[in-house]
């Protein structure tokens, strides 16, 4: 019971910090957009990339890649974008294996109590010889509480886990389909004027 409280203290940390960090508007709000298209609009390179450094976070590094390159032949451009995306993944998703891994493991803990308490109350009945039918009961309900204890653990964890993955993937996709628009802002030739050249 006791590995099993301590699983159950860590996963409630990291749900409770993962709920806090996942929030949408602390990665995508609409105030970072509007400023980064008017400077995007405007070609202002520089203040975009000081803008990004003024404000760090998975979309904004994301904004500085891609001012950053480019430059590059659009395929390439999607290419190190994708990668950083990746990455920026793994970072929204950190924690969250080891919820995973403590929705699984929490059953076979309890199960592991359970086992050994079962061989516990048989060498204990073998040795009285008497009221066995009364200790067997007692004992195998006191055994199973581990068991129970493991599910009550694994079941609300599972669903917290696919619910908190499923967030940053949201949030990744969100910024990925704002960056879609930043891209067609950098990657549009400038506007000539009617019988200008351009740069």
């Amino acid at each position: 019971m006791i590995p099993l409280a301590f699983l159950s203290l860590v996963a409630v940390a990291i749900i409770l910090e993962r709920l806090w960090v996942l929030r949408p508007s602390s990665f995508v709000n609409e105030t970072q957009v509007n400023t980064l298209t008017q400077l995007l609009a405007q070609r202002d390179h520089e203040h975009v990339q000081e803008y990004c450094r003024r404000h760090p976070g998975p979309f904004t590094e994301l904004v500085t890649t891609l001012v950053e390159n480019r430059s590059a032949p659009y395929d390439e451009l999607r290419e190190v974008l994708e990668d950083v995306g990746r990455r920026q993944l793994r970072s929204l998703e950190r924690g969250l294996p080891a919820l995973a891994t403590i929705a699984s493991g929490a059953p076979l803990l309890g199960l592991l109590g359970t086992v050994l308490g079962m061989m516990k109350i048989f060498a204990a009945v073998a040795s009285s010889g008497t009221q066995i039918a009364e200790k067997l009961s007692l004992g195998i309900a006191e055994a199973l509480v581990t068991t129970a204890t493991g599910l009550i653990i694994a079941i609300p964890v599972l669903f917290i886990h696919a619910y908190l993955e499923s967030r940053a993937e949201g949030i990744l996709a969100e910024i990925e389909a704002r960056l879609l628009d930043f891209m067609h802002l950098v990657r549009r030739r400038p506007t000539v004027p009617e019988g200008g050249e351009t740069d």
